[in-house]
């Protein structure tokens, strides 16, 4: 079984050189598979269905900071945050907006790269409590 596992996630690395769409859902605290392709992947992203457990609005800023363990990139600017995912059509940006008092207020991303689909925000619960409510 080891074998087995070990053998997939070099497959998967050969089609995700760089960052992998389970790193991100790891990040974000999703459970999606590296099988899926890089446009589904994204609209799996961009659903409103789909809420990170990981983040939530008005989370203090160095706790969503530390919830991007994968990330290849990280730039750090008065009031927002950018972690980046490298994949084969390029970078993908989760660009972290807080207030003034560091409590995340939006969770927008980025894709410079690709032609279908440019950028969109990802909807946060308003509380810690929601987003551990809805991981079950």
């Amino acid at each position: 079984m080891v074998i087995f596992k070990s053998v997939t996630k070099l497959i998967h690395r050969f089609r995700y050189p760089g960052s992998m769409p389970e790193d991100v859902a790891h990040d974000l605290g999703y459970h999606l598979s590296n099988t899926m392709a890089f446009s589904e992947f994204l609209q799996v992203l961009g659903s409103s269905s789909y809420r990170p457990t990981r983040l939530w609005k008005m989370m203090p800023r160095p706790l969503a900071e530390m919830a991007f363990t994968y990330a290849l990139k990280k730039e750090t600017f008065r009031y927002s945050t950018l972690f980046s995912y490298s994949f084969n059509h390029g970078w993908l940006v989760f660009a972290l907006y807080f207030d003034e008092h560091s409590r995340l207020r939006r969770l927008f991303v980025q894709c410079p790269s690709c032609i279908s689909q440019k950028s969109f925000d990802i909807f946060l619960d308003e509380e810690m409590i929601l987003a551990e409510a809805s991981s079950h």
